[in-house]
């Protein structure tokens, strides 16, 4: 009996993982080979329409588990997309940034692919003395705000 109980313990924990697992890889390949202007809206409402009114953070060039942007030198990381969150994660051997994007939603507008909000930042810097090709980036991030995904041209 109680081997019976271990395999079905088992076995469930084997499914739950793969359709994780598979949550995650569908969201991931959704943003594969897609390059984004990811921008904050512009103040006055009436510019909302015109997509040279958003103001630029960073363009990001999403494949196959990676994003790369040409805002930082060296500007590879990894990306996680699943239930509606993005994390998207650049490091090198001194620096680790870290930008959580929640509420995750397409976007209705023709030039807008996706709405989100900056939730989390985290920023660690091993080495003060040395350059650093993520704080600028870090400093330029709008906290707790709402960005757009422009779909680049």
């Amino acid at each position: 009996m109680n081997k019976r109980v271990v395999f079905l313990l088992l076995l469930s924990v084997l499914l739950v993982s793969a359709c994780t697992t598979s949550n995650t890889a569908s969201g991931s390949e959704e943003l594969s080979g897609q390059i984004f202007n990811i921008a904050y809206p512009p103040v006055i409402q009436g510019d909302a329409d015109s997509p040279n009114k958003y103001h630029s953070i960073m363009k990001v060039e999403f494949s196959d588990g990676n994003a790369a942007t040409s805002a930082i030198n060296d500007g590879e990381g990894t990306y996680e997309f699943n239930d509606k969150a993005l994390v998207i994660k650049f490091e090198n051997e001194n620096e680790h940034l870290e930008i959580e994007f929640t509420d995750f939603k397409e976007s209705d507008r023709d030039f807008i692919e996706y709405s989100a909000q900056i939730s989390s930042l985290d920023f660690n810097m091993a080495d003060s003395d040395k350059i650093s090709h993520l704080a600028n980036l870090y400093n330029n991030l709008p906290k707790n705000m709402s960005v757009e995904f422009l779909k680049k041209q």
